[in-house]
């Protein structure tokens, strides 16, 4: 009975975070679900996209790794509800903006918001599951911020369309009162790619990256039996080949078919990264530090997609008059570094244990 008790307790947690994973990712793509009519509403383009993108992420990372190291000293149940009130707050006010820099500045406050959930509810995680079940639970927890993504994407243009681009923003407010990803290029530009080059209607644009979304969270629901028949390391190497492959063929086709395809299909490998390494950094960080660990590595991980929102939208403006390079430059970009991260695994692949989750791995503590 006791062996139970433990267990009971492990799913509350799991289910709990997964609900608020949900909710925070969801609240969190209003704005990448609607960027088409964003764009119309205050009168700007791919730098300005990028801008918002790059800056929205660079805040996440900031204060991602301060609530990282805070966590580990108190109570997560205590400490995430902060961050509900925070993110709640800034959709709320976000709903108010009058111009482009007003937008930019209360994207980032809710920002704030959302910056508690990653590097506390993953730790949580990471604290109660170990081996097998750590990998098991990290996919399912992450499948939960996909399906969040999917709803905020699929639902925020329809309604943008029905009632306006405020309301999707009020909307949230109340799944947030539950619980509650950050931008990636895919979200940011996969509509204005579809959008301006294939002439795709804005609700069509962004229902195609929700269904990208989709994919990848039903993938991510198996990550833990992919795993375990392939090694975890082996399953993240080949996902940065299978996203490099997607963006640089889908925009090289010029194709929409086949842009759809790859996007749905090795596009959806994106998903597949994010519990592999969140598994990686449990196993590595003692149980006291993991908030610390995770926050950090976010950071790390929230700075390079800023970076890398940035570099995307500065590329597309620069090169606007180079063909149809402002819709597909990001892609390009995209693919690239994906490829250098494949290149980067194979050749860590010798210092890295990668038992495929038969066993719990010794890795050097952090």
């Amino acid at each position: 009975m006791p062996h139970r008790g433990v267990v009971a307790g492990d799913r509350r947690v799991l289910f709990a975070n997964s609900l608020y994973h949900l909710t925070n990712d969801g609240a969190v793509t209003v704005i990448a679900g609607q960027i088409t009519f964003l764009q119309t509403q205050f009168s700007f383009g791919a730098l300005e996209t990028g801008l918002l993108s790059g800056t929205a992420l660079l805040v996440t990372a900031i204060f991602q790794m301060a609530f990282g190291a805070m966590s580990d000293r108190r109570d997560p149940t205590r400490f995430l509800p902060a961050g509900i009130v925070v993110l709640g707050l800034g959709s709320a006010l976000v709903a108010l903006s009058s111009t482009f820099w007003i937008l930019l500045v209360l994207v980032a406050l809710s920002r704030i918001g959302a910056s508690f959930y990653h590097p506390v509810g993953i730790a949580w995680i990471g604290r109660e599951f170990q081996g097998p079940e750590l990998d098991r639970s990290m996919g399912f927890q992450s499948a939960f911020g996909d399906t969040g993504v999917i709803l905020g994407m699929a639902t925020t243009s329809i309604i943008a369309v029905a009632f306006g681009w405020q309301v999707p923003f009020l909307l949230w407010l109340f799944p947030l009162a539950l619980g509650g990803a950050a931008f990636s290029i895919f979200s940011t530009f996969g509509p204005l790619l579809l959008h301006h080059r294939f002439g795709f209607d804005d609700t069509a644009s962004e229902v195609a990256i929700a269904v990208w979304i989709l994919a990848g969270a039903l993938v991510a629901f198996f990550f833990g039996r992919v795993s375990r028949r392939f090694g975890r390391l082996r399953t993240l190497t080949a996902c940065y080949a299978f996203i490099g492959i997607a963006c640089l063929v889908g925009v090289v086709s010029g194709s929409a078919a086949i842009v759809l395809g790859l996007f749905w299909t090795f596009g959806s490998a994106v998903f597949i990264t994010y519990p592999a390494l969140f598994s990686f950094v449990s196993e590595a960080s003692h149980r006291r530090l993991q908030g610390a660990a995770f926050g950090i590595i976010f950071g790390f991980q929230l700075l390079g997609g800023s970076l890398g929102s940035f570099a995307a939208g500065a590329l597309a403006a620069s090169f606007r008059t180079v063909g149809d390079f402002e819709a597909t430059g990001p892609f390009y970009f995209l693919g690239l570094l994906a490829l250098v991260g494949f290149a980067y695994l194979l050749g860590i692949r010798k210092h890295v244990r990668d038992p495929g989750g038969a066993s719990i791995p010794r890795v050097p503590e952090v």
